[in-house]
């Protein structure tokens, strides 16, 4: 009897730790808070008189959704913060808004690539963006992420750079 009611307890405990380990996994969604630098090569400050390039900090806040182990969908949303004029173009940019709609590829547990796209919204003028990335995601425990990232921003001749680090928790 007592055996078997030792056996019964293992036998649960075992499930239980391994339900919790499978359901560990299962985690498909993603939410990070990123702070960055956007440089802008065809931009100036206000009082300048040519293009001399100008770095702009951004804010981002990203959601993504797994669909595969392999593949998610998400969305990107920055804004820019700071005053810069494109000379090219004559565009006035002030705290741009940038919103995208984000396909990720895991290339390696590490490694991601992101492509996409979506609008840059700001009050002068608003502009289509393509949006093409990378990044490399550290794990952390409690499901936290920490992730370094790389982004190319074509848009209407005014294409951009950045570099960021998201912070973030998976759930």
């Amino acid at each position: 009897m007592r055996i078997n009611l030792l056996l019964l307890v293992f036998i649960t405990i075992f499930s239980i730790n391994t339900f919790a380990q499978e359901h560990e996994k299962e985690k498909k969604n993603l939410l990070t808070v990123a702070l960055g630098y956007t440089y802008i090569p065809k931009a100036s400050t206000l009082d300048a008189e040519e293009a001399t390039g100008i770095f702009v900090p951004t804010i981002g806040l990203d959601y993504f959704r797994r669909l595969h182990p392999r593949w998610e969908i998400g969305i990107m949303a920055d804004i820019e913060l700071g005053e810069y004029v494109v000379f090219e173009k004559e565009l006035n940019r002030e705290n741009a808004v940038l919103l995208t709609a984000m396909v990720n590829f895991n290339l390696s547990k590490h490694i991601n690539f992101l492509a996409g796209g979506g609008m840059e919204f700001e009050k002068h003028k608003n502009l289509g963006i393509i949006r093409l990335g990378g990044e490399y995601v550290f794990k952390l425990p409690k499901n936290w992420v920490i992730a370094p990232g790389v982004f190319f921003d074509f848009k209407e001749g005014t294409d951009t750079w950045s570099l960021s680090v998201a912070i973030g928790k998976e759930f």
